[in-house]
């Protein structure tokens, strides 16, 4: 029996064999396949699969449990179907949902199994329902495009605020300007002047606040009999209110006209001389008397001696 002669061919050949096998063992393995366990597919269909990658992790509850295998536009549809394939010793319940979250702040994305409590499983191939979670990226975004379109009309106004104060700004304009603001550091400076002023004289004004003060004081207390007063005029005035002064005016009246009568003796003492004579002849006589007396006393006074 002749032996199998081994050329140096075929020994190139095993040998070449022997790499590329190791080559797909080794890029399985870094893209988290491992083939010597067996796994199970399963499909789901996303909208949008920004940031998902093949070779993706496929996690339950932080636990990886697989991988993402393959991502696929369905141009007909307008959708993506991504495949995963998780160890055939995970049982997913049929109504577990495969969702899309972002697994850093970076925006990385992967995909858990948010297993159900379905007593039916799934099996090899089936269809896993699918969801995806709002990122802080993409929440952010959302948040920030409203105040985008803000930001982006208070820039408009800015620019429109700052056109017209350059058109108002014109030579003639700077000139009124700076001549306004040249008044108004003379307007503080005179402000200036009379605060100290005021400083200086703070004394006499104290001092005149003081008199004042003073005078309030007694203007207070004349204003007190100034109302008892103007209370007595009121009371007279209540008086003569509730008097009769017409009666009163009446009689004077009745009076006036006795008094005037020239028939009457009062009458006829104001209205004729003859009362004023006599009484004139009888003031002669008593000082004629008097005159005698002093000349001749003894004719009138007779003094007896017991």
């Amino acid at each position: 029996m002749s032996k199998i002669k081994i050329t140096r061919e075929l020994k190139i050949g095993f040998f070449a064999l022997i790499i590329l096998l190791s080559l797909y063992f080794v890029v399985n393995y870094l893209k988290g396949k491992n083939l010597f366990s067996s796994r199970n597919s399963y499909i789901s269909i996303y909208e949008d699969v920004t940031g998902l990658t093949p070779t993706g992790p496929v996690y339950i509850r932080g636990l990886k449990v697989g991988t993402v295998e393959a991502i696929s536009y369905n141009q007909a549809q307008d959708n993506f179907t991504v495949e995963i394939k998780v160890k055939n010793e995970y049982q997913i319940p049929s109504n577990s949902i495969a969702e899309v979250y972002s697994s850093d702040i970076m925006g990385t994305k992967a995909l858990r199994l948010n297993i159900g409590n379905s007593p039916s499983y799934l099996k090899n191939r089936d269809t896993l329902e699918s969801a995806i979670e709002i990122g802080l990226i993409e929440m952010v975004t959302q948040e920030l495009l409203p105040l985008k379109e803000d930001i982006s009309n208070l820039i408009t106004n800015i620019n429109t605020t700052f056109n017209s104060v350059n058109n108002v700004l014109n030579p003639q304009a700077q000139k009124e300007l700076a001549q306004s603001f040249e008044n108004l550091n003379k307007t503080l400076s005179s402000a200036q002047t009379i605060s100290k002023s005021l400083e200086k004289g703070a004394p006499q004004i104290n001092e005149l606040l003081t008199h004042l003060n003073e005078l309030t004081s007694k203007l207070s207390v004349g204003t007190e009999s100034l109302n008892r007063g103007l209370d007595n005029v009121v009371e007279i005035t209540d008086s003569l209110k509730s008097a009769n002064l017409a009666e009163t005016i009446s009689s004077l009246r009745d009076l006036l006209k006795k008094v005037q009568d020239p028939s009457g003796s009062v009458g006829k003492l104001l209205q004729t001389d003859t009362a004023h004579n006599s009484i004139l002849e009888l003031i002669r006589d008593l000082d004629e008397l008097v005159k005698n007396i002093n000349n001749n006393p003894k004719k009138y006074i007779k003094i007896s001696v017991f």
